[in-house]
Formats: structure tokens, sequence, C-alpha cells
């Protein structure tokens, strides 16, 4: 079922001011959408800022672009969300940014496949990133196919993320997970040497089963066979060399 228009006008505006405060995005950076029928959506139009959104400057465009509704223009990236709505039929909504610590992964080319928690194993999974496309061109939107039933999220080269749900907040849970995830690893690598106990491949395995997670293989973690995270902690001080 589908959130009627105004529902999902409310509940961009309001992502839209959370990932301005959160600094996902400055000045008129970001898109967020959501499905309201089986060819529609609401949309955030090109040039406003997604901390200053209100819900008469949103648009209802159907999938082949055409504005139903609304005054504002819209993005030029705004086929891309819609590809991924064609290329995968159970999406709900999709929500792009430009987050520092995953652009900074999109820019180094590195794909964010540690299993550092639980959540990072079962909510988001493997972020990685496609090849790069100039924003706004057909390139950039034929980039997110592969990736639209496989994964949650991909990282656009030297760009930024663009996640998808299967609910209308769905999209914004998985970025904002999956950059909480992202800045965690780069403090385990900086401040901790890298040296962690991630999840294994059993207890992923575990943790899908037990709530009902679909991961598909591509979209699998870094997981090891075995891990020492059954053992008990070890002293900070210790650790860390301090007398």
């Amino acid at each position: 079922m589908y959130p009627s228009i105004d529902e999902a006008k409310n509940i961009i505006c309001e992502i839209g001011q959370k990932m301005y405060i959160k600094n996902f995005v400055t000045a008129n950076d970001g898109n967020i959408t959501i499905r309201v029928a089986d060819d529609q959506v609401v949309a955030t139009p090109t040039g406003v800022s997604k901390g200053m959104l209100t819900p008469d400057m949103l648009l209802l465009v159907d999938f082949d672009g055409n504005v139903l509704e609304g005054t504002y223009k819209p993005t030029s990236e705004l086929y891309m969300h819609l590809q991924l709505y064609k290329s995968n039929p159970k999406i709900m909504s999709t929500c792009h940014s430009h987050a520092p610590y995953l652009t900074a992964l999109s820019v180094a080319g590195i794909d964010l496949d540690l299993s550092s928690t639980a959540a990072a194993t079962g909510v988001v999974g493997k972020v990685p990133v496609a090849p790069y496309k100039c924003p706004g061109t057909q390139g950039l939107v034929e980039s997110v196919i592969p990736f639209a039933n496989d994964y949650m999220i991909v990282n656009l080269a030297n760009h930024g993320p663009i996640s998808w749900g299967y609910t209308p907040i769905g999209a914004w849970f998985t970025m904002e997970a999956a950059e909480y995830d992202c800045q965690l690893a780069l403090i385990i690598k900086d401040s901790l040497g890298g040296k962690i106990r991630p999840l294994s491949r059993k207890q992923a395995e575990e943790l899908f089963a037990f709530h009902h997670v679909d991961r598909k293989p591509a979209a699998w973690l870094n997981c090891p066979e075995e891990s020492a995270n059954q053992e008990p902690g070890v002293s900070f001080c210790k650790f860390f060399g301090i007398e």
C-alpha cells in the first residue's frame, strides 16, 4: 500500500531536515523520492536546500519524468531515481546524499564491506562503488541498474551514495545506517589500527535467519570463517600500551 501524496511530502521534508542537520548535504545537494502509485513518485526539486524543504516545493512525477503536480523544476538526476524503481518494483523510496564518509570512499574507490557490527551486517550489507559517470547524464542513470536488486545502496564514484528501501522511510534508514557504518569503519582503521573482531560467516548466517534478512550473495560483507569475538575483552590500557 502506498502513502498518500501529502504523507509522502511530509516524510520527505522531515528526511530533508535530518540530512541537512547531519551534514549529509550542503547547499542544494541531494535528492529524495517516495513512491505513491504504481508509476508515480513524489520527488524533491532542483536548486533547493534539503533543510529548507516545504511540501509545496515537492513534485509529483511519473516514471517517464513528466511533472504531474508542482511548479518547481525537477533535478537532472531524477531519472537515476526512476531507473531504480523500474529495475526493482519492490522499491518504495530512494535517497541520494553527499554524506562525507561514504563520499570519501567513493573518491578512493573503496567498497565498504567490513562486518563490524550486527547492524552493519544485517541492515546495510556491502556498499559497492559504481564506475564514475557524469552527474545528470544517461550514463549515470544506467550505472545503478546492476545494483538495484542485489544491494540496498551504491556509492557513485567521485559523487556520493544513493540508497533505496522497501518502505517510505526505508531509503533514509539505509543511508543513515551506512554512513554510520562507514564512520565506524574509519575509526577502527585510524584509532585501533584495524584490529577488530568482526562477525564470522556463521554468525552472519544466524543473524540473517533469525531476523529474516534476504541478503543476496553479492551484498555479503567480508565475514571471516572464524572470529575471536567470543573471547573476553582485553584491557584498554594494555591494548594501547598505557602504563
